[in-house]
């Protein structure tokens, strides 16, 4: 799957996760920073719960949805990081180890808020086109606008799934509003489509992504259950936020892992 043709001396430890069972390695390397670091996990995993709670709040949920998401991202960026640039396994869970979660935020927070206004900017796009496009056809209704598009908006939607991970990887290794915003837009890089379509890379995204949509699957079906016998949908609600958190992290090392499988 992957041809390593980095030299000796540059090898780190996200060659040796690509050598051998990348996929394992993926999600084995992501619960490493969850499970290493208990204080970092818990503190994050509480904020990024509460922030969930209230974004449910009608009045502040855009207020606190946005929090959420910069939230995070300043995570995502500070997990990424760490496990691109390590240079070996000790060197990885010294880095973990050593986190604090204030200054992950003074780090990253500037960051994530540029990324995060790329998205937000490129949704706004998205669903101007999409308003272009219905009103030119004369659909009034947006379901019905839905409907008729369904197909192209599902390819589209796969096609920016697809290279989604190089994408974030790019948003994790920027630095400052300015970069993180532009980093979304290499979405619409060329030169990062004809990586994105290398073997290497569309078998670690295809098996990667097939793997986490059955564990994601599997974990609705339990937390469903689970609800059903207890009873009490918080309960299942804060479990499902927990995996939601869980997968955050792993979805970081997976995006790493990919912008080094295209870089070989």
């Amino acid at each position: 799957m992957y041809k390593n043709n980095i030299k000796n001396r540059d090898r780190r430890l996200i060659d040796e996760a690509l050598a051998s069972e990348p996929i394992k390695n993926t999600f084995r390397l992501g619960l490493e920073f969850i499970k290493l670091n208990k204080t970092f996990t818990l503190t994050a995993m509480v904020i990024f719960i509460v922030l969930n709670i209230f974004g449910m709040i009608p009045v502040a949920s855009f207020i606190f949805m946005v929090l959420l998401g910069i939230f995070a991202l300043v995570i995502q960026i500070h997990i990424g990081k760490i496990f691109y640039e390590s240079k070996d396994i000790k060197n990885y869970i010294t880095e973990i180890k050593e986190s604090s979660l204030d200054k992950t935020l003074t780090e990253h927070i500037a960051t994530a808020f540029g990324a995060y206004l790329g998205w937000f900017v490129l949704a706004l796009v998205l669903m101007f086109f999409f308003s272009l496009i219905t009103s030119s056809l004369g659909i009034v209704n947006e379901f019905n606008g839905l409907v008729i598009l369904g197909i192209p908006i599902v390819i589209v939607a796969l096609f920016i799934s697809y290279i989604q991970p190089l994408v974030q990887a790019n948003v994790i290794m920027s630095n400052g509003v300015q970069e993180g915003f532009k980093a979304v837009f290499t979405l619409f890089s060329t030169r990062l489509w004809h990586l994105a379509f290398q073997s290497s890379y569309f078998k670690y995204i295809a098996g990667f992504g097939l793997i986490s949509i059955l564990l994601l699957f599997l974990s609705s079906f339990i937390m469903g259950l689970l609800t059903n016998l207890i009873g009490i949908p918080i309960i299942a609600n804060v479990l499902m936020l927990i995996l939601m958190y869980i997968f955050m992290i792993i979805m970081a090392v997976g995006s790493m892992m990919a912008k080094r499988i295209v870089e070989a």
